[in-house]
């Protein structure tokens, strides 16, 4: 029994199983594909009586084009150039050799075709069988001619385009991009490796005609992601935070402000009311571009005019400068769940909340100080 189960994982089923929406995804777009293409077969029965020995092929294209579309071996150069040129090839091989034995003449074609996909960087499994079915199928096809590569050309395009069109509709990535990465799909994460580190993993592992360097980036950077998530799924933001507040109140002057600035080298401090609930926030940026305005205008006054200026009766204070609250979560939030909007640098500070009550802040600082716990 042990040794059927050790057998049964070595040799059993390597990929995951298909959820169904996928398999009814690939499904209909590989049926309408192929409808196309039979219906252009069809078109053109007149003209070429044998294309319909082409068609054969193009179902393994569309098992690539419609239920692996991120494959580099499924993407439109592949696809075409990849049934177009081993036609070419096995047309070549016949012209020059004609009385070798259909076996050779096979084996050659498969083996040369497999070369020249791999040398255009356009390999594609149906490619082989185009090569084998042309050398097969020399007699009914040799009659086409030249004219043979126009409707491999043709019906593989038109199944590429099918799959364009069919996955933009399902909402499915099909064309590659190379570094040119969707932000909704970049984690957050940066890897310390560059494109050359991950073409070497590819190579290393045998992987260079499975996934671009692009795709495993992506890959491992939103791997690395969940595991720091992970990891940090069982901190709260009550452990992490800054428990010494510096807050001020919305009647707080702005000179005050100045010098809490000043002594404590923090870009944003919280607002709070009588009660201790956050009501908002002012910026270090915005007291200073307030202090420049007021210094420019008295420059700009002349002696009549400041001589006629009377003080101002009430002084500016912090509500004059108050921006909205920005982000808050409560204690018991895992600080995982903050890690994209801190990495993202579009915040200052993250309020912690008991209740309503602010009793600390979150930064940046605060999240590396972590990480670096819990990586010893």
């Amino acid at each position: 029994m042990p040794f059927i189960q050790a057998l049964w994982q070595r040799l059993g089923p390597v990929a995951s199983r298909a959820s169904w929406k996928e398999l009814i995804r690939s499904c209909i777009g590989a049926g309408l594909g192929l409808a196309l293409a039979g219906m252009l077969v069809g078109m053109v029965d007149h003209f070429l009586p044998h294309a319909l020995f082409l068609f054969a092929p193009l179902g393994a294209t569309a098992v690539l084009v419609f239920a692996v579309p991120s494959s580099p071996l499924a993407q439109p150069w592949n696809c075409v150039v990849g049934n177009t040129v081993p036609a070419l090839y096995s047309l070549l091989l016949l012209w020059a050799f004609p009385t070798l034995s259909q076996t050779s003449m096979a084996a050659l074609a498969v083996g040369g075709a497999i070369a020249i996909m791999l040398a255009l960087r356009a390999l594609h499994p149906p490619g082989g069988a185009v090569a084998l079915l042309t050398v097969l199928s020399a007699e009914q096809l040799l009659p086409m001619g030249w004219y043979l590569l126009v409707p491999m050309a043709a019906l593989s395009a038109v199944l590429v385009a099918v799959g364009v069109l069919y996955h933009r509709a399902c909402g499915r990535p099909y064309l590659h991009q190379p570094h040119q990465v969707a932000k909704a799909q970049r984690p957050a994460t940066r890897l310390a490796l560059s494109e050359q580190d991950l073409e070497q993993l590819l190579q290393r592992f045998d992987q260079s005609n499975n996934l671009s360097p692009e795709d495993l980036g992506v890959m491992l950077a939103a791997a690395e992601e969940d595991a720091i998530k992970r990891r940090m799924s069982a901190v709260s933001c009550g452990e992490v935070m800054s428990a010494k507040l510096v807050s001020v109140s919305p009647q707080t002057p702005l000179e005050e402000i100045a010098e809490l600035f000043h002594r404590h080298l923090v870009k944003c401090l919280p607002v709070v009311d009588a009660q201790g609930e956050l009501i908002g926030r002012v910026l270090r940026a915005d007291l200073f571009d307030w202090l420049w305005q007021g210094h420019r205008a008295r420059q700009q006054q002349n002696l009549w005019q400041r001589l006629r200026s009377k003080p101002a009766k009430e002084q500016s204070v912090a509500q004059d400068l108050m921006r909205a609250p920005e982000m808050s979560v409560q204690e018991a939030t895992p600080l995982g769940d903050l890690l994209q909007e801190l990495a993202s640098h579009t915040v200052q500070f993250i309020a912690v909340l008991r209740g309503k009550t602010l009793v600390g802040v979150i930064t940046r600082s605060d999240v590396i100080r972590t990480l670096l716990s819990l990586n010893h």
